[in-house]
């Protein structure tokens, strides 16, 4: 469905979409699965699934509505300092996604110090994450637009030697952490539990952490960074979420399935996200 969509746009192919579908839906869970191979996950002891899934449900809606529907926007509209804007994006963020969440396992009798716990086990961990993190910079290096967009703005070796890591840095904390907390061990934990199945989980968290993607796509002008000229219609940008943004669910939630290591995920999600945020950030902070 979210192809026929795609189809119907203006210039538009659905090569791009089945392409991410095939390399980062299907080629990279599976190669995932394969790095993973005899790390031991540990799952979060969880009394009410029923009942802690629903709450993740619950919050994530009203996220949704109020956060991602007008609160970013509101921010953006309120905060006109570029710098300021990103500070006052990532602190509303953490707050919504990390904080609220936090509280409300809490409330289900779950520690903080349990749930923001990192799981890095070294030496377990190392493989996984050097070889799907060359994979996933080669994989936005080829075929993402980041390198063109900063080929553009032809930045010198001096700024590159502090903005690199200081990029991967924030990403992995803008990006990484707020949405691998909500969406992996807030949500697709409660999920598993709830269900008896990673495999179902995986699936209904990836779809969700596709759409959540939608509002930025449709209002604040996200659609630009992944080559959109115009302006979209909501039905491409829900369309866009599912069929390009959600493949990336499957990896990342197929990785929280296999290790339950948050930092595993933060930093490959900050890493996936350097190339194509490279350019705004040296804009933003050089």
């Amino acid at each position: 469905m979210a192809l026929l969509v795609l189809a119907r746009e203006p210039g538009a192919s659905v090569f791009e979409p089945l392409f991410v579908l095939v390399v980062l839906g299907i080629a990279f869970p599976l190669l995932g699965l394969r790095l993973t191979r005899g790390v031991t996950a540990t799952p979060d002891p969880i009394a009410r699934p029923r009942a802690e899934a629903g709450a993740a449900l619950a919050w994530l809606a009203i996220f949704a509505f109020g956060v991602l529907g007008w609160g970013f926007s509101a921010v953006r509209a309120a905060v006109a300092q570029a710098a300021a804007q990103e500070l006052a994006i990532v602190a509303v963020k953490l707050l919504a996604m990390v904080a609220i969440p936090v509280l409300i396992l809490g409330s289900f009798g779950h520690r903080p110090r349990q749930l923001l716990a990192p799981n890095l086990h070294w030496p377990a961990i190392a493989l996984p994450l050097a070889g799907m993190g060359l994979a996933l910079l080669a994989f936005q290096a080829v075929f993402g637009r980041g390198l063109t967009t900063l080929g553009e703005l032809a930045p010198g070796a001096g700024t590159l030697a502090w903005a690199i890591p200081a990029c991967l840095a924030w990403m992995a904390l803008e990006a990484g952490l707020t949405e691998e907390f909500l969406f992996r061990r807030f949500l697709q934990e409660r999920l598993s539990a709830w269900s008896g199945s990673d495999v179902l989980a995986v699936c209904v968290a990836s779809l969700l952490f596709g759409l959540a993607h939608a509002p930025g796509l449709y209002l604040r002008g996200a659609h630009a960074m992944e080559g959109v000229a115009a302006q979209p219609s909501i039905a491409w940008a829900v369309a866009y979420s599912i069929a390009v943004v959600s493949p990336a669910g499957l990896l990342f939630g197929t990785l929280w399935a296999r290790t339950r290591s948050l930092g595993l995920v933060v930093l490959l999600h900050g890493l996936t996200d350097l190339l194509p945020n490279l350019a705004d950030f040296i804009r933003t902070w050089g």
